[in-house]
């Protein structure tokens, strides 16, 4: 499950998630089952918007997105793998969304990666201590391990996984069932070895809400 957080409440949502969406062909390249949750996709059209001035909506509230969460996880069930992406102005989200995954599914991977996590790195850990690991730079390629070592510890346990070497070479500690782990993303060599995004993930949510077609209208 790649969670991509919102962004510019001031604005209709006009750019489509490229980036989950690129992580996702490429861990479907691998036959991965991948779904993408979008919290940016949504303005919200009522008395609080327009007593705020948001001409274009608001944002969901938090209560809004741990909603539907639960519900996203209802139809596509408890993830190996929660991949949180988003600039460095979504601290305070990620925090708030890493918490509730966390409350949903404990046993999950959870990483960050994007903008935050190649601003902070290892530092994201004392921001948000429920993650497990911080992704920096370009994930294209490193996605693959990050599902890798996701599967081993769905089936050895975080134990197994880290102290049988599974999660080398990014694991830096992993004390009484807290990983740490700093996977280092790269450019890819070969642009046009990458696969194309998988907009497919975009196309409705699990309410109905024909996200890419809203993007594509904005």
């Amino acid at each position: 499950l790649l969670i991509n957080m919102p962004l510019r409440e001031s604005a209709p949502p006009n750019c489509a998630p490229l980036g989950p969406a690129l992580l996702a062909s490429r861990l479907r390249e691998f036959g991965a089952d991948v779904s993408i949750l979008d919290l940016n996709a949504y303005r919200v059209k009522d008395v609080l918007s327009e007593s705020r001035g948001l001409t274009a909506g608001r944002h969901l509230t938090m209560g809004e997105a741990d909603a539907k969460l639960a519900r996203h996880m209802g139809v596509h069930g408890d993830p190996h793998l929660v991949g949180l992406s988003g600039k460095i102005t979504t601290l305070r989200w990620q925090r708030h969304v890493a918490r509730t995954v966390r409350a949903f599914c404990p046993g999950t991977l959870l990483v960050s990666g994007g903008g935050l996590a190649t601003e902070f790195r290892a530092g994201l850990f004392n921001w948000i201590p429920e993650l497990d690991g911080v992704c920096h730079s370009e994930g294209d390629d490193v996605i693959v391990k990050i599902a890798r070592d996701a599967q081993a510890i769905h089936r050895l346990g975080r134990e197994g996984a880290a102290m049988g070497g599974q999660l080398d070479p990014y694991l830096r500690s992993y004390d009484n069932g807290i990983l740490r782990l700093v996977y280092e993303g790269n450019r890819p060599l070969d642009l046009d070895a990458l696969p194309l995004p998988a907009w497919d993930l975009l196309e409705r949510d699990v309410d109905g809400f024909p996200i890419l077609e809203s993007y594509i209208r904005n």
